[in-house]
């Protein structure tokens, strides 16, 4: 008999919000964690982010992008059935770059009462207290076909209740999900189904399961330029054996500083306030029921360390060093080679070679001063050589002054210009080996630059644009004008042209573009670069779209601009880029990044070189495979 007064005095005791009006057991803790929860109508469970999430939903500890704690106080209820009850939460919260998020909550319930026995004579107080231990775990992936970010969480969960003399504890099971479509970031879409699998408790023989609880939510943020935000939330409770409850809640925060809240809790209105002063800040909340009295709610928190973002952003900014520091020793390992084999091939007399690993230093640093005189010196020696070679003493200054000038048309890369001061050295000395060796070096290259322009025309006429093709035989034509198969070629186009066309100013207009292409390439060979750009100037008037006029263009403004020093920055950055990459045996990443150093200065041909060497690497992985 005494354990039954003591048993019945807990249907006296616990808090009215405990027990449903059909005879339901609700959790004591449906009341909730955290002021400003209260203070929104309990409608949480989607827009928390902070260390009450463990409670509301275990999912939506992925909100919380930096360390939190909260503890929170609601003191000394007294309407109704609350007979002075305490009521405290604290939480702890801790995300992760990688390894989901993890957090903790502890809640606790608790009050005295009168103790009496069988005859009804008083024993004095005894405690009551429920407590519940909450651990928590969330993880979120990107589902494709979902069309957005899913998170999921759960809290494992201990329960304790103590009525003297008894207690008993109950495990239960949280489990939670968050989703964030990709096309309205700002919305979510929340549930948390507390007490899946619920536990009971039994004080003596009498024994209370824990009834579940499905919390369905949605919640909305719209951000202003100067930092405030507007929330916006709904939810919807449906526990097991109770009334369905309704929440819903709007807040205002200015610049994170000062939030202002309001809510209703099942028809009940909230309101609450919050401020903040960088990490820290204070939460207060209001309610009243009819059946419990008003009740207020009181919250501090507290942030530490750093926030994702930035964490990501020290990450990102280390990778950033780290690839730097890989990029300065490739680049160094890349400059010492060339230089090693630049003093290997003058200790063996190969002035020539030597003077071309040099040109290549000097690339990589303009400003090295070991480059520079060891090229000027070993393009003195070829002079010298090759000099020495002419019979005709009276020739020797012609031939040198001409040698010098092809050396450095062949190592800018101009290849006409380069085989026609070669020829003219042979037209003085047939016999002369370095111009027939330099010559037949620029030969190899002018074939590979005709194979590309020849597949290129091809590809183009199968395609049907015949102005391209054109355009790209005419390419043909500047290195070797006799070239029977490019004239046959734009004979054959010109006229595939006209009979295509039926009307005559189209059929102008485009034999005008290629009249103009035309005229503008032996312009440019010719080194009147301002008139070339005047024709394509035009050209590009009546077809914006012609990608040779374009590239023509480019290095004929190249010819008669230098460099600013803002395109040599961003040349070395795009160099620099490149050479992680090919150092990565990235070599598609590599062209990529090169070729748009062409973009600004097509005229750059250790640029060119490194493009070739990497296409060539590329060639042969592609073969291994």
């Amino acid at each position: 008999m005494r354990k039954l007064v003591l048993i019945l005095a807990l249907s006296a005791l616990v808090p009215a919000a405990a027990r449903a009006q059909n005879g339901g057991l609700v959790s004591p803790f449906s009341i909730g964690a955290g002021s400003r929860a209260i203070s929104l109508g309990r409608a949480y469970s989607t827009l928390a982010d902070d260390a009450s999430a463990p409670y509301w939903n275990p999912a939506a500890l992925k909100n919380v992008q930096q360390m939190q704690f909260m503890a929170m106080y609601l003191p000394s209820l007294t309407g109704g059935d609350y007979l002075g009850a305490d009521y405290m939460y604290a939480g702890f919260v801790y995300p992760t770059l990688s390894a989901g998020a993890f957090g903790i909550g502890y809640t606790r319930v608790g009050s005295t009462f009168d103790r009496y026995d069988e005859q009804h004579r008083p024993e004095g107080e005894g405690n009551y207290n429920e407590s519940q231990l909450l651990v928590s775990y969330a993880a979120e992936r990107h589902v494709g076909w979902f069309f957005g970010t899913l998170a999921g969480g759960a809290s494992f969960k201990i329960s304790r209740q103590i009525i003297d003399p008894f207690s008993s504890n109950a495990p239960g099971v949280d489990v939670g999900l968050l989703y964030t479509p990709d096309s309205f970031r700002a919305l979510k879409i929340g549930i948390n189904v507390q007490d899946l699998a619920g536990g009971s408790y039994k004080l003596d023989t009498e024994e209370d399961t824990i009834d579940r609880t499905i919390m369905a939510g949605a919640g909305y943020t719209y951000g202003f330029e100067n930092g405030s935000a507007l929330r916006l939330m709904i939810q919807y409770d449906k526990p097991e054996r109770a009334d369905t409850r309704f929440h819903v809640g709007a807040e205002y925060a200015f610049s994170k500083m000062v939030s202002l809240r309001a809510g209703f809790d099942d028809g009940t209105p909230t309101f609450g306030l919050g401020v903040g002063y960088r990490n820290y800040g204070l939460d207060y909340a209001f309610q009243s029921k009819d059946e419990v009295g008003s009740s207020q709610a009181f919250t501090f928190n507290a942030r530490f360390g750093s926030t994702l973002d930035e964490r990501r952003a020290e990450i990102e900014a280390q990778r950033a060093l780290d690839d730097q520091a890989l990029i300065r020793r490739t680049f160094e390992a890349r400059v010492a080679e060339v230089r090693k084999r630049a003093k290997q091939m003058e200790a063996a007399g190969d002035w020539s070679g030597a003077l071309g690993q040099w040109q290549i230093v000097l690339e990589y640093l303009p400003d090295d001063a070991e480059a520079a005189r060891s090229s000027a010196a070993a393009r003195e020696q070829v002079l010298a050589a090759q000099a020495a070679q002419v019979r005709d003493v009276e020739n020797q200054a012609v031939v040198r002054t001409r040698f010098a000038a092809g050396l450095d048309r062949f190592n800018e890369n101009d290849l006409l210009a380069a085989r026609t001061e070669w020829q003219a050295i042979l037209a003085i000395d047939p016999q002369h080996e370095g111009a027939r060796d330099y010559l037949a070096q620029t030969q190899k290259k002018i074939d590979e630059r005709l194979a590309v322009h020849v597949v290129r025309a091809n590809q183009l006429e199968r395609d049907n644009r015949l102005t391209e093709a054109i355009a790209e035989w005419n390419n043909v034509q500047q290195y070797n004008p006799e070239d029977a198969q490019a004239a046959a070629a734009v004979k054959r186009l010109r006229g595939r042209i006209e009979s295509v066309s039926q009307d005559y100013q189209v059929a102008q207009r485009k034999l005008r573009i290629v009249t103009l292409y035309n005229d503008a390439l032996q312009m440019y060979n010719a080194g009147k670069y301002s008139d070339a750009m005047k024709n394509l100037s035009e050209l590009l008037s009546l077809q914006p779209d012609h990608a040779d006029a374009k590239k023509l263009q480019a290095l004929a403004k190249r010819k008669t601009t230098p460099l600013t020093e803002a395109e040599k920055a961003r040349i070395r950055e795009l160099y620099l880029a490149g050479m992680q990459q090919f150092s990565q045996d990235q070599y598609a990443q590599a062209i990529a990044e090169w070729e748009k150093i062409l973009a600004i200065d097509p005229t750059n041909s250790s640029v060119q070189r490194s493009i070739d060497e990497a296409r060539e690497r590329l060639r042969r992985v592609q073969e291994r495979r």
